[in-house]
């Protein structure tokens, strides 16, 4: 539901393992050996030293031994973003929960399977993940505004604000969080609080299609007609399909008959 795509991890290479190179053992510089005195006894024979290797290491327990498995977490991560991308969300999660078997504390892993759980309708678990990857990053601000979307669809107003909040504390000039915002606001019956943030938005952004839409819709709401038709106005001539939307909006319900606001539509839908 999240009006920005999730974005797509960038995996790091791990530096390679270099084996430190041991001294070679060799008799250069050594003192030349003693040579016997006549009938001098023979030295007894050293043991064998395998044997002397064997006895100094019969105490030590031997390390566990760590199966590999040829794969590390980046490259499950790599693999699970190429089935988001395609649509593939169920392959996608799969490839996550894979990455996240081989390193728990993995965040994109848990970023990227809430999205990919969202995308799935799988809602009660995309949140439990979004709730593990802000543990771990706490200002991760895609994560704050995603699990503010999640809310929002639920209708959990106030737990969304929240997190539109978190995140505008991060990035107080994030566009698409402040449309997130105002539409939270809007559905949440603060049409006052709504326009400000779209406005805001809009001035940011004058581009964004979004965020005149939503003033519009909030400036009907508070029965300012010309501000409404102002920004619908400048919302359609963006991206004229919102006139589908625009047409059966409940929030442009005081617009409903206004000679102008069906002359915009018309002409939207002529483009």
């Amino acid at each position: 539901m999240a009006r920005r795509p999730a974005p797509e991890s960038e995996p790091h290479t791990p530096p390679g393992l270099a084996f430190s190179e041991l001294p070679s053992l060799s008799s250069a510089g050594a003192p030349p050996a003693a040579e016997p005195s006549p009938r001098q006894p023979a030295a007894a024979t050293p043991p064998p030293l395998a044997n002397v290797f064997e006895e100094a290491l019969a105490d030590v327990a031997p390390p566990p031994v760590t199966p590999f498995t040829g794969r590390d977490a980046e490259s499950y991560l790599d693999e699970g973003n190429v089935y988001f991308n395609v649509g593939q969300y169920t392959l996608a999660i799969e490839r996550y929960t894979r990455a996240l078997e081989v390193d728990a504390n993995l965040t994109a892993g848990y970023y990227n399977r809430a999205n990919a759980r969202t995308r799935a309708g799988e809602y009660d678990a995309a949140l439990d993940d979004y709730d593990r990857a802000l543990r771990l990053t706490p200002n991760d601000a895609d994560a704050l505004n995603n699990r503010g979307m999640l809310y929002l669809y639920r209708g959990a107003y106030e737990l969304a604000l929240a997190d539109f909040d978190g995140a505008l504390g991060i990035d107080p000039n994030d566009t698409t969080v402040m449309v997130n915002r105002g539409l939270a606001h809007l559905h949440g019956g603060d049409p006052a609080a709504a326009l400000v943030d779209f406005q805001e938005a809009a001035y940011l952004d004058p581009q964004d299609a979004a965020a005149h839409y939503g003033a519009g819709q909030a400036a009907a709401v508070l029965q300012n007609r010309p501000e409404a038709l102002r920004r619908l106005k400048r919302a359609l001539d963006i991206d004229p399909q919102y006139a589908r939307e625009a047409a059966a909006d409940p929030k442009l319900e005081p617009l409903q008959g206004d000679p102008e606001f069906m002359k915009l539509l018309r002409d939207a839908g002529a483009r």
